[in-house]
């Protein structure tokens, strides 16, 4: 009987040993299930780029201890195997008692705000800087603070439109003489907006933040030029080129001093674009002394591409929103002491003051450098991503922006890593954010390049007579860079007609279409040339359906965010 009750012991062991055995393997096999699940994420956060020193340290370690303790176990080494579990499991407690003692920590006394990156605005703004006396800043804030850009009388809109009949055509002020009476009453304005033309150097403050506010005055920059276009229409229709040309010249300063801004690309073309097109029209239609085609010569803006100094300047404003945005993952007090911040600050007045911390500041410890300088290299390592890219000499073919993937792994993985960053990067440091700046550049050269073949024309039938039969004729004139549209890469479309001649780029298409650039209703599709010379025939207006089509195909179905 007693053998017999030591014979159900050992077999009720025997039992339990494999059933232990058997939830071992179990276990075992759930781990490395769960470790190649951790492994893959772990790779993603890697290939991120996100993960701090820190974080790529717990990483590592978290991963390769649920990884290695199933294998040590079938291998075997059973101490090793508790050795490696414990520190997984100690991981894990040692993060929730960090999370705990982080949420239960005093607030501390002072009073917290973002960290900024002053040091480097102001570093950026001594290099910019340019005496008081030589700044058309300064004496463009004595001008607009006299100006009132409410003021335009209604038949300014109702009847002649300041900017479209007024602004791009020559008119006679007997047709309009309502235009030319109250156009009088800004003559004083005028004259010293032509004053401050004479002044290269123009230097706004930067800004600093996105969330701050532009220092650059661009609703009154806007007025001046409508109103010299305007001033300088009414003189051209009158037969008074030389002043009509001083008042175009003032315009191509106003946008030359807009170029001197960081981040101003797309409002500078506009007034460049406006002030060309009627230097164009008086080369070709007007009489003109030697003088007046030596003005202009001296007056246009080089062909040479501007592209390499306009991004080196907007990446160093972009740089430094970039830096100001991850600051707002820190906080300094008066004391200039500096933490995580538990919760990031949008608005620079928002949240002064004791702020609750919360478990946040742990999760940036693991994506973030302690030092907020650190940020530097996290910003200088991105943009240096895609420089190249944004930096293409012209436009792809099709023109066409397709929308950004946003649901890849990569993305989930940056969103998990740090999901303030990647919301930065996707909402304002995109590459794509940086390729319609490119592209109006490329336009806007186009038409400078295009006005520097003009004047070449114009100088040649000054010398002959006639308009010449192939531009290789005016080499003599014209700056070499000026024979290449950048749009294209290719040469300008010329043809000679008559007493008259067709200039224009064949548009991103890269398709001959007689200069035109429209929406073809009919066809359903947009022809694309960027006519030089004689101007576009206005369209009859579309319909918001036509709009639509017609921005749809030149920027791509994303075409609404990339305008804003």
């Amino acid at each position: 009987m007693k053998e017999r009750s030591e014979q159900d012991r050992q077999t009720d062991d025997d039992a339990r040993a494999r059933r232990k055995r058997v939830a071992e393997g179990i276990a075992r096999i759930g781990m490395l299930l769960a470790a190649c699940f951790w492994l893959w994420v772990f790779g993603a956060a890697v290939r991120t780029g996100y993960l701090s020193w820190i974080g790529l340290t717990v990483g590592a370690i978290f991963v390769t201890s649920v990884t290695v303790s199933p294998v040590l176990g079938w291998a075997g080494r059973k101490r090793l195997e508790t050795v490696s579990l414990g520190l997984h499991i100690g991981m894990i407690a040692l993060y929730a008692v960090v999370v705990a003692v982080t949420l239960l920590w005093p607030r501390g006394n002072g009073t917290w705000h973002p960290y900024r990156f002053d040091d480097e605005l102001a570093a950026i703004e001594a290099k910019r800087a340019v005496p008081d006396a030589e700044n058309a800043a300064r004496r463009y804030e004595s001008v607009f603070g006299e100006m009132d850009i409410g003021d335009e009388p209604d038949f300014i809109f109702s009847g002649a439109s300041l900017r479209e009949e007024l602004g791009k055509h020559p008119w006679k002020g007997s047709d309009r003489p309502q235009a030319a009476e109250w156009l009088d009453s800004q003559s004083k304005i005028i004259e010293r907006l032509l004053e401050i033309g004479r002044m290269e150097k123009c230097r706004w403050p930067m800004q600093a933040d996105i969330y701050d506010e532009d220092p650059v005055p661009y609703k009154k920059l806007r007025r001046s030029a409508l109103l010299l276009m305007a001033a300088g229409n009414r003189d051209l229709g009158e037969g008074q080129v030389p002043a009509a040309l001083t008042k175009y010249f003032c315009t191509l300063r106003i946008a030359d001093h807009l170029h001197q801004q960081p981040s101003t690309i797309a409002p500078s073309f506009s007034y460049e674009r406006e002030g060309l097109s009627m230097i164009r029209y008086v080369l070709v239609q007007s009489n003109l002394s030697d003088q007046d085609i030596a003005q202009i010569a001296g007056h246009l803006l080089p062909a040479v591409d501007p592209w390499p100094k306009e991004w080196e300047r907007l990446l160093e404003f972009e740089n430094l929103h970039y830096m100001n945005l991850l600051g707002r993952l820190y906080e300094v007090n008066g004391n200039g002491a500096v933490r995580f911040a538990a919760h990031p600050v949008i608005s620079s007045k928002e949240g002064q003051g004791n702020r609750e911390r919360g478990f946040s500041p742990l999760y940036w410890l693991m994506s973030m450098p302690r030092d907020p300088r650190g940020v530097h290299g996290i910003v200088d390592r991105y943009f240096a991503r895609f420089d190249h890219g944004v930096s293409s000499e012209r436009l792809p073919q099709s023109g066409r922006h397709e929308p950004p993937v946003r649901t890849s792994p990569n993305n989930f993985a940056k969103a998990t890593c740090n999901w303030y960053r990647w919301w930065a990067e996707t909402g304002f440091f995109s590459e794509r954010e940086y390729l319609p700046p490119s592209r109006w550049l490329i336009s806007a050269v186009t038409l400078r390049r295009g006005t520097w073949l003009v004047l070449g024309l114009r100088q040649y039938r000054d010398a002959h007579g006639t308009w010449p039969q192939t531009l290789d004729a005016i080499s003599e004139y014209v700056p070499a860079e000026a024979f290449l549209d950048p749009t294209t890469g290719e040469a300008f479309v010329y043809i000679p007609d008559d007493n008259s001649f067709r200039l224009y780029s064949k548009g991103p298409n890269r398709i001959a279409e007689g200069g035109r650039h429209r929406y073809v209703k009919a066809l359903d599709k947009v022809e694309d040339d960027i006519p030089i010379w004689p101007p576009p025939v206005p369209e009859p207006e579309l319909s918001d359906d036509e709009m639509h089509k017609q921005m749809e195909q030149v920027y791509g179905p994303n075409y609404r965010r990339l305008m804003q």
